[in-house]
């Protein structure tokens, strides 16, 4: 049952599942990137300080925002034109361009939903349940094959591409379930299936009605780490009854204008917190080298692909047509056969044409599909399996 769990959705979904691995290795490197990139704030930086300098070189900006990666974006009008840039916090002057990067964008839409909508995000769903039933399936046939979870990087034995295939699995496998399993939650939450809404602070009916009051001043501001920081909006030039909208890592709040006073606050929800980390686990956001790593476990997915379907071919041609072979509620003798590479077939085709010959009705089948309730007529079962070397025991 197990191995048939693993060998079906394996090559139904091999394509599905090499594209996603593919194409999200590809994405691990860009935070990394981003990150060495990115001039960093130094330590004890307040969002007051960062704001107010780049308020001074940018008077019209409108907002800024740090990525988990650190790197610090300023967005504003200047006589009515849009500007952006990524932003030293040492001087608040910009220092690159804010443009996405389109190779990132493009892999992003390749890894999210094959360019096809909604409908695309669905099956790069499939193809995430599909690895991580093909995770815990092959977990369990790497334990049962090495004797046990006791024995997990036991030394193996057999063909080469089975070897191989075990071989990355045992290494991979944590990453392969992690990454399916962050994949399939973040799809339940872009399809508004879980109930991790953020928190909303109530908007402020009541304000000062005056504008100006200096950033470096407000206390807020100067209380809240720029490491802390993931978006400061400005509030609308000439409009005294707009506010600031500060978001950090804790939650979301509103302050006045005219005095930078906090009118209202609403901390992250434990959904929203779960949620976040959820997303640094699968896109490597905010944890760059745990990406990288995932991103190099990723690579064995094509390379176990191969591995496998050569596994199953080779167990294909090792197979023997059985002629006259009868159907399991029928027969009277049971053939059941284990074998890794096929070579026992052999012997269970040998037996069964001998044994139909003197006159039995023989049903000959694999030993994973043993069904003993179907066995209704049956005096006898044997059972073939191959072994290693001297006799150890074949998984």
């Amino acid at each position: 049952m197990i191995r048939a769990l693993h060998r079906w959705p394996g090559l139904l979904a091999l394509a599905l599942v090499t594209i996603l691995a593919l194409s999200g290795a590809a994405l691990s490197v860009f935070p990394a990137a981003e990150r060495l990139a990115a001039a960093q704030a130094e330590t004890g930086l307040t969002v007051a300080a960062l704001a107010d300098r780049i308020q001074t070189v940018y008077p019209g900006v409108e907002q800024i925002r740090r990525s988990p990666s650190g790197r610090i974006t300023a967005y504003w009008f200047d006589q009515g034109a849009p500007g952006a840039a990524v932003i030293d916090p040492a001087t608040g002057e910009g220092v690159a361009s804010a443009d996405p990067n389109q190779a990132e964008r493009w892999l992003t839409n390749l890894h999210r939903s094959l360019f096809l909508g909604d409908g695309g995000r669905i099956a790069m769903a499939a193809g995430a349940a599909a690895m991580l039933i093909l995770s815990l399936s092959g977990a369990a046939l790497v334990a049962r094959r090495a004797g046990g979870w006791r024995h997990w990087f036991a030394r193996l034995r057999g063909p080469l591409a089975g070897r191989l295939h075990v071989e990355i699995a045992r290494i991979a496998v944590v990453g392969f379930v992690l990454s399916s399993t962050t994949a399939l939650w973040m799809t339940a939450s872009t399809f508004d299936l879980l109930p991790d809404g953020g928190a909303i602070a109530a908007a402020p009916t009541e304000v000062s009605g005056e504008t100006g009051f200096a950033l470096d001043r407000m206390a807020t501001l100067q209380q809240t780490p720029v490491a802390e920081l993931r978006e400061l909006s400005f509030p609308y030039p000439g409009d005294a009854t707009d506010v600031f909208t500060l978001k950090t890592d804790r939650g979301t709040g509103y302050l006045d204008q005219g005095d930078g006073a906090l009118l209202a606050w609403a901390d992250l929800t434990g959904w929203e917190r779960v949620s976040e980390t959820i997303y640094m686990l699968h896109t490597g956001q905010g944890a760059a080298t745990l990406g990288l790593v995932l991103g190099l476990m990723a690579l064995g997915v094509p390379a176990m692909g191969v591995t496998g379907v050569v596994v199953w071919l080779a167990g294909r041609r090792g197979r023997p047509r059985i002629r006259g072979n009868q159907p399991a509620a029928r027969a009277e003798t049971i053939l059941l056969v284990g074998s890794e590479g096929g070579s026992t077939w052999g012997f269970a085709a040998t037996l069964h044409a001998a044994l139909t010959k003197a006159g039995q009705s023989v049903h000959v089948g694999p030993m994973s599909g043993f069904t003993p309730e179907r066995y209704t007529a049956a005096q006898r079962i044997i059972l073939l399996a191959a072994t290693y070397g001297d006799g150890a025991a074949a998984a």
